[in-house]
């Protein structure tokens, strides 16, 4: 068995005690967790602590972190946009694991792709865990003829983060970041937001294209581009709201060979539990993918297939029980030890991202307003 992987992890927020760092532990055959980085020196003790990192292996900020350690990978889970440290990653011929988003603007993105050719090899997996989930690869393996796929389906029904957490037993949110430590990152997320939709971007529109756009429905643009190829068309984009909180959204367009797809996405702070639900209805009969709370794990992902089945119908239910999370860290690996490239990488990425600016611009004229940027030249 080969040496595992020497990985840094660089972000420690919910995501990271929750899902990525337990799993870095259990698989120990694959990886060795040398050093994390936070920009809260609290969170940062606290972690590290928790999880076993010396403190000379604990960092400030992910470029302490590279320049200190010889790392075979680091695992990105800050917040806003990746692009930046992405990029300082790949420079310093560092593998990347990054959660979403991988980036606000699309010249970012082009900046990572320049970056991963002069390294000559691949050196980034996009964190998209639905495109690992053993139900997600069962329904892409009976998948009919994409002519015969007549409309697709996604529902998110979004509670508060804190209920979704309330089992994991998480820090409490750090508070103890130094202004002049996070004022400049701040500004460097306006400043591609200002790329990605024009300096002139209504900040209701920003909000909506970084926080629910690119920070949750990603996960779904992605799922659709892995099973059916990229939405082709964004047709129509409405935002609604009561009082002051993320909403819903309502997103219509094409997709595959002419199929309509519809993405609706609430936040409803009080529901029960998140649910998504992806369905697919073809000639021959439906599909449906019923996904959990993502931070949990091992909680099966259902797959419902109904089919004709002489003059009735056939129902089947598929549900196993392995963690999509640790295939995707496995898959990580296998990039890094072996160069096997992503499912998701920088150029789906950017696929990605450019239809998250197709919603910017159907969200903008839904809105009444107008943007410039990257969105307006697509």
């Amino acid at each position: 068995m080969s040496a595992p992987l020497r990985i840094g992890v660089a972000g420690l927020g919910a995501v990271a005690q929750s899902v990525h760092l337990p799993l870095i532990q259990r698989r120990w055959d694959l990886f060795e967790l040398a050093a994390v980085a936070d920009l809260s020196p609290s969170l940062l003790a606290q972690v590290g602590t928790q999880f076993g990192v010396p403190d000379v292996h604990r960092y400030g900020s992910l470029g302490e972190m590279l320049a200190q350690e010889s790392l075979d990978g680091v695992v990105l889970l800050t917040s806003g946009s990746h692009g930046a440290a992405a990029l300082e990653a790949i420079e310093a011929g560092v593998a990347v694991f990054c959660e979403k988003p991988l980036a606000f603007s699309l010249g970012e993105i082009d900046a990572l792709r320049k970056a991963e050719a002069e390294q000559g090899r691949p050196m980034l997996l996009l964190g998209y865990m639905k495109e690992y989930d053993p139900a997600t690869r069962a329904l892409k393996a009976c998948m009919p003829a994409p002519e015969d796929i007549r409309y697709v389906n996604v529902e998110v029904l979004h509670p508060s983060g804190e209920s979704q957490l309330a089992y994991a037993n998480l820090r409490p949110p750090a508070g103890d970041i130094p202004g002049e430590v996070l004022e400049p990152l701040l500004a460097a997320d306006q400043r591609c937001l200002d790329a990605a939709l024009g300096a002139d971007a209504p900040a209701q529109l920003r909000k909506l294209y970084a926080n629910v756009v690119l920070g949750s429905l990603i996960h779904d643009i992605a799922l659709l581009r892995s099973l059916f190829g990229p939405v082709r068309t964004v047709d129509a984009a409405h935002y609604w709201a009561q009082q002051d909180n993320p909403g819903s959204l309502e997103i219509s367009g094409t997709i595959g060979e002419g199929a309509r797809v519809h993405l609706n996405w609430h936040f409803l702070a009080d529901y029960p539990a998140y649910r998504e639900t992806l369905t697919m209805h073809h000639t021959r009969g439906s599909a449906e993918l019923g996904f959990t709370v993502p931070y949990l794990l091992n909680a099966p992902t259902t797959l419902r297939l109904t089919e004709k089945a002489g003059d009735g119908e056939s129902r089947r239910t598929l549900r196993e029980v392995t963690e999509a999370f640790e295939l995707e860290l496995a898959a990580f690996h296998a990039l890094v030890r072996d160069g096997v490239p992503a499912p998701t990488g920088i150029a789906e990425g950017y696929a990605d991202v450019q239809v998250g600016q197709l919603i910017a611009r159907a969200l903008a004229r839904s809105l009444g307003t107008t943007i410039n940027g990257e969105a307006s030249e697509l």
